[in-house]
Parts: C-alpha cells; sequence; structure tokens
C-alpha cells in the first residue's frame, strides 16, 4: 500500500513538471523545456528503476 502512494506521489510530480514543460515549449523555450522533460523522465523511471534493482536482488 505504500508503495502505491509513493508512486502515486512521484506521478504526480513528474505530470507537474511535464506540464511546466509543455508550457515552457509553448513559449519558445525550447532548451528549457527539454531540460524539463528530461527532468520529469528521469522523476518518473529513477525510483522505479531503484525498486526493481532491490527486488531482485532479494
Amino acid at each position: 500500500m505504500l508503495l502505491v502512494l509513493v508512486m502515486f506521489g512521484v506521478m504526480a510530480i513528474a505530470v507537474y513538471c511535464a506540464s511546466y514543460g509543455l508550457w515552457a515549449w509553448r513559449n519558445k523555450n525550447r532548451r528549457g523545456a527539454v531540460g524539463t522533460f528530461i527532468i520529469s523522465l528521469v522523476t518518473l523511471l529513477l525510483p522505479v528503476a531503484v525498486w526493481f534493482y532491490h527486488s531482485s536482488r532479494s
């Protein structure tokens, strides 16, 4: 249950960050938008990767 709540929180942060990247893209700030999308993707993928790594070791 706690894992689901943590993943929901991580997804909410990633979606919020991606929406800012979309806003930046629409305002012609391309480089800032790409950087924000990368940060959003890392925010989403890193906790999942750590979870898979720890579950595979046990």
